[in-house]
């Protein structure tokens, strides 16, 4: 009766949690189909903000596509330089590895605000100043940590007799890691990628900083909308993006699987 009763509460619990997570999001689609300008009551559904979101002069889609832009190329960014880092970190030893266990974990801990403006003054320093490519290098800086640990953390549990026995075989060490490192290490790749989309995307305070005049991605847009007043087209614009990221995860899922992205079993392709 015990267990049983507390299976009960936890499952209320669970309810209870996952509606408080959600009921914002529920709010917001719901709100994107009112016809009300001011997401006021009673509830008439319209899809009249969509047409506005997709007007000719909608500023919310150029924003969108430019941190859509951005954060996929932080993303390949991370995992390019990422990835050879994790190996580096995880099979080096002493010193090396104590510092970069530390510059990568001061990117995580540092607050964001403070990050930004030091690296205003570097980026000012050097002649780059606020610029797309300052805008990229401080999303990257910031991001690049989270796709190093996730990536180390499952480079840490590989058998090194993998890669041992492919070498004895007279594999050559690109092709060790084509077809061993890389196959079992994907998985953590994805994730880390996923992670630095994620991170760069809602990455106001760089952003806000580092940009050049002119230039808005999404999160600067919508705080310069908010500044102004309310606007419904940016629950439409919510939404759409709320279905994009249930896509994109229903098709990860379908092409690595959940226990392989949780690096629950081993696959070498």
């Amino acid at each position: 009766m015990r267990s049983k009763g507390g299976a009960t509460v936890l499952r209320v619990y669970l309810v209870f949690l996952y509606g408080f997570l959600l009921l914002p999001l529920a709010i917001i689609i719901l709100l994107s189909f009112n016809a009300s300008p001011y997401g006021t009551f009673p509830f008439e559904p319209t899809g009249r903000w969509y047409h506005v979101l997709f007007g000719q002069n909608s500023q919310l889609l150029s924003a969108t596509y430019l941190s859509l832009k951005l954060s996929l190329q932080v993303a390949v960014g991370g995992i390019l330089l990422g990835t050879p880092l994790a190996l580096w970190w995880v099979r080096k030893g002493g010193f090396p590895k104590k510092a970069a266990s530390l510059l990568l974990m001061a990117a995580v801990t540092i607050p964001w605000l403070i990050l930004a403006i030091a690296m205003l003054f570097l980026f000012n320093a050097i002649g780059l100043g606020r610029s797309y490519l300052s805008m990229y290098l401080g999303n990257l800086t910031v991001a690049l940590p989270y796709v190093t640990f996730l990536v180390a953390a499952r480079a840490a549990t590989l058998d090194p007799s993998l890669e041992e026995a492919a070498r004895s075989l007279g594999a050559r060490s690109f092709d060790v890691f084509r077809f061993i490192t890389w196959p079992l290490l994907l998985p953590a790749i994805l994730a880390g990628g996923m992670m630095v989309f994620m991170v760069t995307f809602n990455n106001f305070v760089i952003q806000y900083f580092l940009a050049p005049f002119g230039v808005r991605t999404l999160p600067l847009e919508i705080y310069t909308l908010i500044r102004v007043g309310y606007r419904p087209d940016i629950n439409a614009l919510a939404t759409l993006l709320v279905a994009l990221a249930l896509l994109a995860a229903f098709l990860l899922h379908r092409l690595v699987g959940a226990r392989v992205l949780a690096g629950g079993e081993d696959t070498l392709g």
